[in-house]
C-alpha cells in the first residue's frame, strides 16, 4: 500500500515539476543553470519517499569538466539533483524528445539531444557539445552507459563522453550513486539511502581520440569499485542500527 501511494505520488509529481520547469525555462530559456534547478525540485520527492540522500565530496565551486554518472532507473531523477554542477548542459538520448512535457522541458533547459542510432547525427551532437563547452565555458553531464542498468550493475561505458572530454581538453569528473535496487525499498516506511559521491577529476591532458576507449574502461572500473564500496558501507550501517 505504501509503495503504491509513493508510485502514484511520483506519477503525479512528474508532470507538476515539468510544468513548473517549463515556466522557469520560458522566463529564462536555455539558461545553463535551468537543469540543475529543475533537478533539485525533482529531488524534493525524496522527502515523500523517505529516502535519505547523502552527497559527498561535492566541492563548493563546480569544476568545469565532463561529468559522468551511472544511470540506474527512473528513480535517478528524484535522487541526483544535488550532484549536478552549476552551469552545465546534459546530453540525453534523442528519444527523450518524444516524452510529453519532458521533451520540450529538456530542450528549453539548454540541454542537447544525441541520436546514437545515427553516427553522423551523434557526431554532430558531440561537436555541438564541444562548441558549447569551448564558447560558453560550461560543463556537460552524461550517462556513459547509454541506457538504464535496471539492477544489472554498472554497464560498459560508451566512448562518446571521453572523446568529448579529450577534444575539449577538459577533465572527466566521475559521479557515483549507490545501487538503488539494493538500498531502496518503497514498501518500507524508511525507504532507504542513496549515496552520491563525486570522485577526483581525471585529466585528459595529452590524450587523443585513440585513448578514449581505454579511458572509458578505466573510469568504468573505478566507478564500479566505488559503487561496490558505497553499497557495502550502507549495508554495514544498516547492520549496526
Amino acid at each position: 500500500m505504501l509503495a503504491a501511494f509513493r508510485i502514484v505520488f511520483l506519477a503525479l509529481y512528474f508532470p507538476i515539476v515539468c510544468l513548473l520547469g517549463l515556466l522557469i525555462c520560458i522566463i529564462r530559456p536555455f539558461n545553463r543553470n535551468n537543469s540543475r534547478i529543475i533537478a533539485i525540485i525533482f529531488s524534493w520527492a525524496r522527502f515523500v519517499m523517505n529516502v535519505r540522500v547523502d552527497v559527498r565530496n561535492r566541492p563548493s565551486d563546480s569544476i568545469q569538466g565532463i561529468y559522468v554518472a551511472n544511470h540506474q532507473s527512473t528513480l535517478d531523477m528524484y535522487m541526483y539533483g544535488e550532484s549536478l554542477p552549476d552551469d552545465m548542459a546534459i546530453l540525453g538520448k534523442h528519444s527523450l524528445m518524444y516524452i510529453p512535457l519532458f521533451g520540450v522541458l529538456f530542450w528549453l533547459a539548454g540541454n542537447i539531444f544525441i541520436n546514437r542510432g545515427d553516427r553522423s547525427k551523434a557526431r554532430g551532437a558531440m561537436e555541438e557539445a564541444a562548441t558549447i563547452v569551448r564558447e560558453k565555458g560550461c560543463s556537460v553531464y552524461m550517462f556513459p552507459e547509454g541506457t538504464r542498468s535496471n539492477g544489472r550493475g554498472l554497464l560498459p561505458f560508451k566512448s562518446g563522453a571521453f572523446i568529448l572530454a579529450i577534444e575539449a581538453g577538459l577533465p572527466i569528473v566521475p559521479v557515483c550513486a549507490s545501487s538503488t535496487h539494493k538500498n531502496i525499498d518503497l514498501k518500507r516506511w524508511r525507504a532507504g539511502e542513496c549515496r552520491l559521491e563525486q570522485l577526483p577529476a581525471i585529466s585528459t591532458e595529452g590524450l587523443t581520440r585513440d585513448d578514449a576507449k581505454r579511458l572509458a574502461d578505466e573510469v568504468q572500473a573505478l566507478m564500479a569499485a566505488q559503487i561496490d564500496q558505497m553499497d557495502a558501507d550502507i549495508a554495514q550501517g544498516h547492520q549496526t542500527l
